[in-house]
């Protein structure tokens, strides 16, 4: 059987502002890097399958950022919702889409923004997957081994395992609080969800028709609608807005998770580049034309043409990107998405909405 790559990547990465805007989301961004999140993916995905089985899915007004930010991906491999209404209408917008360009296919679903590296093991996971879910019928997920109590991630309960690094899903987890998270890390039954799915496009299909007839009938009425994109926009509109793990993974039996062996990251806010960036000798992760003194355990990243000068600064994360800048102490990611609301929503700060 073919196989084929579905790329998730609608997402903003609003924790991510001011490197993260509106016309250039959170995979495009190169933090410390030659390439971006989403050029790292479809590399990936290129040892997996070849470059016409690899798609990638998005939202409409990502539409001119692909073009400009990605020019040598197949622009007939870029699939655009006509309006985001989460990743249960996407998933199954997409496996229409490349069922209908290449026909039915083990279809390898990933997101397109973590980090991720041992790139071997990676591919070596996702083949093993792929073998198995042939060989079985059954879904295949992806689990990452937590290394912290971790509250923003979902979370996989292992039951019974079954060959190596094959178990049995007893169910999905919910993102927990701190002390639930900690018990998850001490039991060691429960992996981090990681959104990486592996089974052959017909099984998709037959679960979003079975479990949600709704999605299924709108999403399909709207594909079929595509050249007409105010009708299809319209349609899609009525579709419910719920992830693909809580309107599919969380009611389906019988799947396999595979432990991932490489490390796995989720580059969700500028907190996680001290888990997976070099830091100098006072424990600052410093990106771009930057110069500390007597400063610790601060994230510093200068996205800009200038220079950047700190001294007796401890625990805060600095970033400057595009004519914003951003200044919060340790431990203040969510506190982005209050700033990023203030923005949009009072009127004395109107004029910065250039900014978003």
């Amino acid at each position: 059987m073919k196989k084929s790559v579905l790329i998730m990547a609608g997402g903003i990465g609003e924790r991510l502002w001011p490197l993260s805007r509106e016309n250039k989301p959170k995979q495009f961004l190169k933090i410390g890097d030659d390439k971006s999140l989403i050029e790292k993916t479809i590399l990936r995905a290129s040892k997996i399958t070849g470059e016409e089985n690899i798609f990638i899915i998005t939202g409409i007004r990502y539409k001119e950022s692909f073009y400009q930010y990605i020019p040598n991906f197949r622009k007939e491999n870029i699939i655009y919702e006509p309006l985001g209404r989460d990743t249960a209408a996407a998933v199954t917008l997409g496996a229409l889409t490349v069922k209908e360009k290449i026909g039915n296919s083990i279809i390898v679903i990933l997101p397109a923004d973590p980090i991720i590296k041992e790139e071997d093991l990676f591919t070596k996971t996702v083949e093993e997957a792929i073998e198995t879910t042939s060989k079985t019928k059954k879904t295949i997920i992806v689990g990452i081994k937590p290394n912290r109590a971790e509250t923003g991630y979902g979370y996989i309960k292992l039951a019974d395992n079954i060959k190596d690094n094959e178990y049995n899903v007893e169910r999905f987890v919910e993102k927990p609080n701190l002390e639930n998270a900690k018990k998850f890390l001490e039991d060691g039954n429960y992996l981090w969800n990681g959104g990486m799915f592996i089974w052959d496009i017909e099984s998709v299909l037959n679960a979003v028709k079975s479990l949600m007839p709704d999605t299924y009938n709108k999403v399909t009425e709207s594909f079929n609608n595509r050249n007409d994109f105010e009708k299809a926009k319209e349609i899609f509109s009525k579709i419910e807005k719920i992830s693909f793990d809580m309107g599919i993974m969380e009611k389906l039996k019988d799947i396999i998770c595979i432990k991932a062996e490489f490390f796995w990251d989720d580059l969700g806010a500028f907190s996680a580049l001290g888990r997976i960036h070099k830091k100098d000798r006072d424990n600052n992760v410093v990106i771009g034309n930057v110069y500390t003194k007597e400063s610790k355990n601060n994230i510093i990243i200068n996205d800009d043409n200038d220079f950047i000068t700190v001294d007796g600064i401890n625990n805060l994360t600095i970033v400057k990107s595009n004519g914003a800048l951003l200044i919060y102490s340790d431990n203040q990611d969510s506190k982005i998405k209050e700033i990023l609301k203030d923005i949009r929503e009072k009127e004395e700060l109107k004029e910065n909405k250039k900014y978003l």
